[in-house]
């Protein structure tokens, strides 16, 4: 008991750091996308966004085996200890040398072709944004490489280094951005390039602190069959899982612009901005607990990975539900602080509908961490395509009978719900649970906590007029009735104790 008591403040630790690197990077980004857009121009931030990005649609191979480097890292070091470590690390460089090779060859073929023949850039720009291309792909390529180092200092819990870094990287791109007017060459190029300056940067932090804190990270040229194969045959399935949620959403941006063009896609757009910016309060919890729930599966502690999956369940969604709660309520004036009165049309209902999904599917992310922790993916991960893949058929077919823009949204409701009790399903086929205890333990409080916390501020909301002064009435009782609600009705002993732990560290802080 002891033992777990540690370990939980480990895990309240390691999110303290997470959520202070969160803000910070989140608060400087915005910012700093604010200078670039002034100091680059409309016309050269559209293409280094449109250039960059195309590029990072490849970076799915990279974050899939990111998860997979990581589980075998925490499975080993539960398993077998420090030394078995060593194995994993010449495995996945070799992997990683593999991916990196793959993504050049596609990049510099295929990728060159679609620059060539389908980027709408204009003539006299054409020669810097290939350029811009090319540091781009050497900046992936490098993340690449990067990932047996910053997976090793993830799996051994040291998140302070990692939230240290990543602080460096905003504050770095922060001053570039700064400089950039009083720059005497090509903007664009010196921007590029500077994006890949810091890539090799942050290589460099990760590499050396892992030469120098775990001996285990020490290059042998040696090739483990099976372990190569293990670790390969688990990412594979795992980008699978990763590309069918990069089809969904792709495809279903495609298929909202081909039938309402290009504003319902600036409302996706805003939306999407939204969602992502909340849902990582929930990556923050994940990424704290996914190392303890990978080595106790290793160390055959069921019931503890059990636990860890209840508890991160029910965390998950309360954190999901009270940022969201708020937004949905105050949105429209959020929108016009934010934007002003440029607020694409449907965006309203598409952000409402978004937050909605976020919060529900927050639910899966504890399912499919152990799944990974068990190494069982292919049942898993085939099921749960099936059904995220299933929406954009659907979608279409919705659409073609004459479904105005929010019927997508409907299907990608409808479709969470279901993949969750399919995930449910299949986790039981690999993994010892009760979904009765499931459905009492986690659901439930679920229900309970949004039900209860949500009687003030809603009342709040309908008796108040609109104003600023409201939004933040509403925001901090929304924030305030979560809490309590969820401390005193949902949560057990254990988890109070990990809540207990977060709380002590940011006193301590103080």
């Amino acid at each position: 008991m002891p033992d777990n008591i540690q370990r939980n403040r480990t895990i309240a630790r390691n999110t303290l750091f997470l959520y202070m690197r969160m803000v910070i990077v989140l608060l400087i980004s915005l910012y700093t996308t604010r200078v670039v857009i002034n100091a680059l121009g409309v016309v050269d931030f559209g293409i280094n966004n449109v250039v960059a990005g195309f590029v990072s649609m490849f970076a799915f191979l990279n974050a899939s085996m990111s998860n997979g480097v990581q589980r075998f890292y925490n499975y080993k070091l539960g398993k077998e200890g420090e030394e078995a470590l060593k194995k994993v690390y010449n495995t996945s460089l070799q992997i990683q040398g593999l991916i990196a090779i793959i993504v050049v060859l596609l990049l510099e073929t295929f990728g060159l072709w679609y620059f060539n023949n389908h980027m709408v850039i204009p003539i006299e720009r054409r020669e810097v944004a290939w350029w811009v291309f090319q540091f781009s792909v050497l900046s992936l390529v490098i993340v690449i490489i990067q990932i047996p180092f910053s997976a090793a200092i993830m799996s051994h819990e040291k998140m302070d280094y990692f939230a240290y870094v990543s602080i460096l990287d905003v504050l770095l791109k922060l001053g570039f951005a700064l400089c950039i007017s009083y720059v005497k060459t090509d903007k664009l190029f010196f921007y590029g390039c500077y994006g890949l300056g810091i890539a090799v940067l942050n290589f460099l932090l990760f590499y050396v602190y892992c030469k120098k804190r775990f001996k285990s990270i020490r290059f042998e040229y040696s090739f483990q069959k099976d372990l190569f194969k293990e670790m390969l045959s688990f990412s594979w399935w795992n980008i699978f899982g990763t590309f069918a949620y990069v089809m969904k959403g792709q495809g279903v941006n495609m298929l909202l612009n081909s039938f309402f063009g290009p504003v319902v896609n600036a409302a996706r757009g805003v939306s999407s901005m939204i969602e992502n910016a909340i849902r990582g309060f929930q990556s923050n919890i994940v990424v704290s607990f996914r190392p303890q729930t990978v080595q106790s599966y290793a160390q055959g502690n069921n019931m503890r990975v059990k636990n860890l999956m209840y508890s991160l369940s029910k965390l998950s969604y309360i954190m999901l539900f009270m940022v969201s709660m708020p937004v949905i309520l105050e949105l429209e004036s959020i929108l016009k602080l934010w934007l002003g009165e440029t607020i694409p049309d449907q965006t309203i209902s598409f952000t409402i509908l978004t937050l909605i999904i976020m919060v529900l599917s927050g639910l899966n992310t504890p399912l499919s961490q152990v799944v990974h922790a068990t190494g069982k993916m292919k049942i898993y991960q085939i099921g749960t395509s099936i059904v995220v893949c299933s929406i954009l058929p659907f979608s279409w077919i919705a659409l073609k009978m004459g479904g105005t823009p929010i019927v997508v949204y409907i299907v990608d409701l409808i479709m969470v719900i279901i993949n969750q009790i399919v995930c449910l399903y299949l986790l039981k086929r690999i993994f010892p649970y009760s979904c009765l205890e499931y459905l009492k333990v986690v659901i439930w409080p679920c229900i309970y906590v949004t039900l209860i916390s949500s009687i003030i501020p809603v009342t709040l909301h309908l008796i108040i007029s609109q104003s600023i002064i409201r939004m933040i009435i509403v925001g901090v009782t929304s924030v305030g009735c979560t809490l309590l609600c969820s401390y005193y009705c949902a949560l057990n002993n254990y988890e109070k104790e990990l809540v207990l732990s977060f709380v002590q560290k940011i006193i301590k802080k103080k």
